[in-house]
């Protein structure tokens, strides 16, 4: 349904335009689901020292049980200690680089990191480091199952969120970049651009599509088009053409 990107015709983007403003009813309900989903899942969001150390962190706002909170209680009765194991971060708290010069380019992260090189060259002591680590391998796989349940939760939280942003731009008006209104405008400003011949106002002809993704003609001779076989259909400026009729 309504299984189109960039090419189509009128007709198929206002079926587009319609549905969507029909959708716009239930931007309410779901803006109470996904908030009610958010309190129920949590985040976590870790606060740190001027050296980039992590010093504390929060899995939901004050008083309330998270998902993403059990988790990491579960993670520390376990022996994991998320200050110096579970270092990771939300969308919204990036690592990025520290800003390089015209003589170096960016050599640290803004958690105090150096980018990393090739070549480690620690092959006796990982060989060591993995027999450490071979008896009590079990355990280790119980900690690292529930790191990847508290990644996933976070990213689900992330795109709880990125939705959540998202919903509440789209009922505004048609000045607010970003509204559905305003990027149905800016869709159909395209109509009007005759060298743009991805998209056509077939003014009613070709509602289902059969003709949109009709090769692009080299050049429009004429008011007349019409082809060796008199089957040839190109998209020209004036939209898609069939061979032998007349341009109106």
């Amino acid at each position: 349904m309504l299984d189109f990107l960039g090419t189509f015709n009128r007709s198929q983007f206002d079926r587009l335009s319609t549905y969507a403003r029909g959708q716009l009813s239930y931007v309410v309900g779901r803006v109470q689901h996904i908030t009610a989903e958010q309190q129920r899942v949590g985040f976590l969001k870790f606060s740190y020292d001027p050296a980039g150390r992590p010093v504390s962190y929060l899995t939901g706002n004050p008083g309330l049980v998270t998902y993403i909170g059990k988790l990491m209680s579960a993670y520390e009765v376990l022996g994991g200690d998320p200050f110096y194991d579970l270092q990771v971060r939300a969308k919204s708290d990036p690592v990025y680089y520290l800003k390089g010069d015209e003589a170096s380019t960016a050599k640290i992260l803004s958690n105090g990191e150096p980018l990393p090189q090739q070549g480690l060259a620690d092959a006796p002591t990982g060989n060591l480091v993995r027999r450490i680590r071979g008896f009590s391998e079990a355990h280790l796989d119980k900690l690292e199952r529930i790191e990847r349940k508290v990644r996933r939760a976070i990213d689900y939280s992330d795109q709880l969120q990125t939705e959540l942003d998202l919903l509440k731009v789209i009922p505004r008006t048609a000045e607010v970049d970003g509204s559905l209104e305003f990027l149905i405008a800016s869709a159909t400003a395209y109509f009007q651009d005759r060298s743009y011949r991805a998209i056509s106002d077939d003014k009613g002809s070709d509602p289902f599509g059969k003709l949109v993704n009709a090769p692009m003609s080299s050049y429009d001779p004429g008011t007349t088009r019409r082809g060796p076989d008199g089957l040839a259909v190109e998209r020209s400026n004036d939209g898609v053409v069939i061979s032998g009729e007349a341009l109106t």
